[in-house]
């Protein structure tokens, strides 16, 4: 279950959504879209929120890279979720320990 995408209210239903029918064929081009929705979504956000959307933004190309060679099947973009939703309980750590270090 994406409980960290779905933490996230309306954004992460779309952020969801994208993941499950974005027109990719490959990681790269999934990871151009959700960045995408990122970057739409980043200027409504404010410090902790803004600073993990922006890791989140960062890792993920890289990180579908690595785990896969294409993301055109059911299966792959079901993966994919769980990548991101793995991405974004690790830049919710990362802030964290941001703040905790001020």
């Amino acid at each position: 279950m994406a409980t960290q995408l779905l933490s996230l209210g309306v954004f992460g239903v779309r952020l969801l959504d994208r993941i499950l029918t974005a027109p990719a064929i490959y990681p790269h081009e999934l990871a151009d879209d959700l960045v995408d929705e990122i970057n739409y979504y980043l200027p409504c956000t404010h410090g902790r929120e803004q600073r993990m959307l922006f890791q989140l933004a960062c890792d993920l190309p890289e990180a579908l890279d690595e785990a896969f060679s294409r993301v055109d099947g059911l299966a792959a973009r079901q993966r994919a979720i769980g990548l991101v939703d793995a991405l974004l309980n690790q830049a919710r750590d990362q802030t964290r320990d941001r703040q905790t270090e001020r």
